[in-house]
């Protein structure tokens, strides 16, 4: 009896701890579901969208000699989604490795996603915006083509960016996993410049003393956190990436894509192979990375100074990503809508001097300047142009044949001396009617627009729509280069100077007072939770423009040798810190043209295989391309001392000729690598002129070691 008693009071009491530590466990299963509780779904991806590596004009400088010869970058289109857990609410953000974004390659993105997703995507919550990289090639443009200001159209080029961006955009899609959103500030010192002070400082007094710089130093930024750790960060910070000048022939992200390859490579060599780093632009219009302000610095030739200034800006990020504690919350939400800026009527409560409108657009002769302090200069051209001159008139009717502008343009667009002005076309040569949005992930904000934002115009801008919704203006973020693109948007003050940045304000002097007036309504419409129409829409002129094929009639073949062939072979050992050069001969790469094309790989010896060691995708490698059998153009070289100014065009190289290719590869060995057996290895193609298809081939260097 005794021992039933006892064995009574054992199983009470078992009974009694097994529910004590059920209870304790949900307890703590809930506490740590509340702690997994997030509140928002989020996805990343990244995807190649690299141009043409030779023989096509680049973006930016708009010089006919400089022509793509090769790649020390390759360009991507890195991708983020975040969404609502329970509603169809979403925003797509996608920043592409290039110079600009057509509003033709996001419309043809947004079309692609309605076909896979029907209404979840559309241009009121898709984000696609450049970094504004000057070292990429152009040919991607409906609106100029076959003009000095557009160049050929390559269809192919345009269709790979669609293909790229829509596939990262999917990618993302097919990520999204519960998350949370860290963002944190902070300021970056010299990384930056003001380019363009005469017109900086014709903003009011007033105005001026209440910031502390010239430029915004601001750089915001996001770290996006699952239950697996961090995945992605992307932040927003103020400078142009010239710091590969119009000297440089090399495929490149320049400053921006130094960061992002050094913060991506950074978690690479921890583990995280599918870590994002994205860094976006913003209100940078007047911001130059050539710290000396002549077109150089702060390092000794263009590759110096492009990690110089991506170092700062990664070094910023990293310290702002570590720190980063407060946590968004809030809603998602957006608005969009479409404007015409040649005829919008601007109210007197944003100009501040009557009732005002925009202009058809026309750029000035201080376009065709340029930015002095990035390398402009023409013996025709200066900033600071007002005053008309025939013989320059004739000369632009002559190399652009539009409409001359009425007096009436004239007037309406002074003081501009107008070069050529495509908005008096009929139909016009460019778009007139250009998208813009706002969107919000809770107490973040992104005021988004096709334009090159300077700094005075995005403080403006981001203090009037921080009034309207009540956030903290820290946190509301320019989103210049997105969606589209038409030129530099400037202040009233600074238009009237007619420096570079003015003459490329291409609706009128109070344009900047036309875009601060459309997006307080939008932000006013978001605000009250209430829709926005767009009573017009641009044309779509894709259906119009014919396209110049990339592709040659066929390579050919090397005098005296097959393509594969070494030319000129690697040596047999190596230390750390010095240059294995190697040449092949190859085809035109231009020949079968598809994204993602890796030209090269670093190969180390792993047993009796070989392991990549590292890609045309890596900051050690570049690959060039040439004729040697054509003739060869006398530009200037990246690396060569150069002046500091120019004055005149260097000579453009001449015409692409059937005649094969030698591709130089070079790996500037770092000095953390291991010591070991490498090669360097060449993945070619030539089209052959007996069949008339491409072939693909490869090649390897000597074995060579590395100590």
């Amino acid at each position: 009896m005794i021992f039933n008693e006892v064995m009574m009071v054992r199983r009470t009491i078992f009974t009694i701890a097994m529910l004590t530590f059920w209870l304790v466990g949900a307890e703590s299963r809930n506490a740590c579901a509340a702690e997994k509780d997030f509140n928002y779904l989020i996805g990343r991806a990244s995807t190649d969208i690299t141009g043409p590596a030779v023989g096509v004009q680049m973006f930016g400088f708009v010089r006919a000699d400089q022509i793509t010869e090769g790649i020390h970058l390759r360009q991507r289109a890195r991708t983020f989604i975040v969404a609502e857990p329970d509603s169809r609410r979403r925003l797509v953000i996608a920043t592409l490795d290039m110079g600009s974004v057509t509003h033709e390659i996001t419309r043809s993105v947004i079309e692609r996603l309605r076909e896979r997703y029907g209404d979840l995507y559309g241009l009121d919550n898709v984000i696609i915006a450049a970094t504004h990289t000057h070292a990429g090639p152009a040919g991607f443009w409906h609106y100029g083509a076959d003009t000095p200001l557009g160049g050929p159209f390559y269809r192919e080029f345009f269709d790979a960016i669609v293909d790229g961006v829509t596939a990262s955009i999917v990618a993302a899609h097919d990520d999204l996993r519960p998350g949370e959103i860290l963002i944190n500030a902070g300021q970056l010192d010299h990384a930056g410049a003001q380019r363009s002070a005469p017109a900086y400082k014709n903003n009011p007094e007033q105005e001026r003393r209440r910031y502390d710089a010239d430029t915004d130093k601001q750089m915001t930024l996001l770290k996006f956190v699952r239950d697996d750790g961090a995945v992605g960060t992307l932040n927003w910070f103020a400078v142009h990436p010239t710091s590969m000048t119009y000297y440089n022939r090399l495929i490149s992200g320049d400053n921006k894509g130094y960061a992002e390859y050094a913060f991506e490579r950074s978690r690479r060599d921890a583990g995280d192979r599918a870590f994002v780093a994205a860094f976006a632009q913003t209100n940078c219009g007047d911001v130059t990375a050539n710290l000396n302000l002549d077109n150089t610095g702060p390092g000794k030739d263009d590759f110096e100074s492009t990690r110089i200034i991506g170092e700062r800006q990664f070094k910023k990020a990293l310290e702002l990503f570590q720190s980063a504690e407060t946590a968004l919350a809030g809603p998602i939400d957006y608005r969009q809508q479409y404007v015409d800026f040649s005829s919008l009527a601007i109210d007197e409560k944003f100009t501040g001097a009557g009732p005002r409108h925009g202009c058809p657009s026309a750029y000035g002769y201080s376009f065709a300047a340029g930015s002095t302090e990035d390398g402009g200069g023409h013996p025709l051209f200066k900033e600071g142009m007002t005053k008309r001159n025939p013989i320059i008139d004739d000369l632009a009717r002559k190399l652009v044949p539009l409409p001359p502008p009425s007096d009436e343009l004239r007037a309406c667009q002074a003081p501009k001396a107008i070069l050529i002005a495509p908005g008096a076309a009929k139909p016009p040569a460019q778009a007139q009617v250009q998208p813009l949005g706002i969107a919000r992930i809770g107490p973040l904000v992104l005021v988004v627009g096709p334009v090159e934002f300077t700094t005075m115009t995005g403080r403006r801008i981001r203090e009037r729509v921080a009034s309207i919704l009540g956030v903290d203006v820290r946190y509301v973020v320019m989103a210049g280069y997105a969606n589209g693109y038409i030129g530099y948007l400037t202040t009233h003050e600074e238009y009237e100077t007619q420096q570079y940045e003015g003459g490329h304000t291409l609706f009128g002097p109070w344009e900047e007072a036309g875009f601060r007036q459309q997006y307080a309504q939008l932000a006013q419409a978001l605000a009250a939770g209430k829709p926005v129409e767009s009573s017009v829409q641009p044309r779509d002129i894709r259906p119009d423009v014919q396209s110049t094929p990339l592709s040659t009639d066929y390579d050919q073949d090397p005098p005296g040798a097959k393509f594969g062939d070494v030319v000129k072979e690697a040596k047999a050992a190596y230390h750390q810190g010095d240059q294995v050069v190697v040449s092949f001969w190859t085809g035109n790469p231009r020949n079968g043209y598809r994204r993602g094309d890796n030209f090269l790989s670093v190969q180390h010896r792993a047993g009796d295989g070989w392991e990549p060691h590292a890609t045309d995708a890596d900051w050690s490698t570049k690959c060039r391309f040439k004729q040697p059998a054509a003739k060869d153009a006398k530009h200037g070289d990246e690396k060569k001392a150069r002046p500091k100014k120019s004055s005149a065009i260097p000579m453009a190289p001449g015409p692409m000729t059937l005649d094969a290719h030698q591709i130089t590869i070079t790996w500037d060995i770092p000095s953390q690598t291991e010591s070991g057996t490498y090669r360097i290895v060449h993945f070619g193609r030539f089209k052959s002129r007996e069949d008339g298809q491409v072939h693909t081939f490869k090649a390897a260097s000597q074995n060579f070691t590395v100590q």
